[in-house]
């Protein structure tokens, strides 16, 4: 079954507004940088690269992708959908049920909860999650709801190419207030290797001195860890408070509308959207934005227009 029609995607060519509000709602946001042509042709893409997934699922019973091995009996349920629909919708104004799914435990498993696979500008996407979420929606410290909430904001935010906000995103849809404050400590995956990395040093080195070395000073290990926490407490904090900043900036434009409005801009939309201390500067900065871009278009027809 196609995941919108013909009709809907001619429409959103020739600009209609509903059109292009109902793609987005649906999770369908804009690019960072796409013009209306770029845009369709993305959906064109991705429903055609999903359409031979699902048929090489029907007639072989899995799928490979970049050696991961998807099969059809691990595919994640609609209900499971479902059960985030109300969370994605409160703070995002999004839902999304046409990305496809899979409860899966890869080699790397040992506390593995879920991630995401996405390929841009394909736009071809999946996600996985543990295997044993198909029957409990609790292990250890993660929730299936929260986890399939997380991973559609990461799938929802493709075409936005964020590195520094994209995880503050993703955790604010956490239960925990702890999570949802920190979520964001790490921007890519080279700042968790870096973090583990300096704990197992300081590891290693209390082995090496317990066991060989009585006399190695264990201070400098401690003293690499603390400033790799601090840099990124601090780091943390900066783009926190830009955040804020950017989300009164929002609340200007769109009212209770702000953090949707927030979910769909860039990284440097929002280090703009931080600098902004008036209604008019705020106004003016959505008029510019308006001119040139056509997802701040559809930002200002969904959320701004009745403000």
């Amino acid at each position: 079954m196609p995941i919108f029609s013909e009709e809907l995607l001619n429409a959103a060519t020739n600009n209609d507004p509903n059109a292009l509000a109902e793609l987005d709602a649906r999770g369908f946001l804009c690019g960072k940088d796409e013009d209306r042509t770029a845009y369709v042709n993305r959906l064109r893409t991705l429903q055609k690269n999903i359409a031979t997934m699902s048929d090489a699922l029907a007639h072989n019973g899995f799928y490979d992708i970049e050696g991961l091995k998807l099969n059809q009996a691990d595919m994640i349920a609609p209900r499971f959908f479902h059960e985030v629909k109300a969370t994605c919708e409160r703070l995002y104004a999004f839902s999304i049920d046409w990305v496809p799914g899979f409860f899966i435990d890869p080699s790397f498993s040992l506390l593995f909860g879920g991630c995401a696979f996405y390929f841009y500008p394909d736009f071809f996407a999946v996600f996985i999650i543990r295997r044993s979420f198909k029957q409990k929606d609790r292990w250890l410290i993660y929730r299936r709801q929260e986890l399939l909430a997380h991973e559609l904001c990461h799938v929802a935010r493709i075409g936005l190419g964020s590195t520094t906000y994209e995880e503050s995103f993703a955790y604010q849809t956490a239960q925990s207030p702890f999570r949802r404050l920190l979520g964001g400590l790490f921007h890519r995956q080279q700042d968790s290797f870096l973090f583990l990395g300096v704990t197992f040093l300081l590891l290693a080195a209390q082995i090496l001195r317990t066991q060989f070395m009585p006399g190695l000073p264990i201070w400098p290990f401690w003293s690499l860890l603390a400033a790799v926490v601090a840099w990124l407490a601090a780091r943390h904090g900066y783009y926190c408070r830009l955040f804020n900043k950017a989300l009164k900036t929002c609340a200007r434009l769109a009212g209770d509308n702000a953090m949707p409005v927030l979910f769909r801009s860039s990284d440097q939309d929002i280090t703009a959207l931080a600098a902004i201390s008036n209604d008019d500067d705020a106004r003016n900065w959505l008029a510019k934005r308006r001119e040139t871009s056509l997802r701040w278009q559809v930002i200002h027809a969904r959320f701004c227009s009745r403000k």
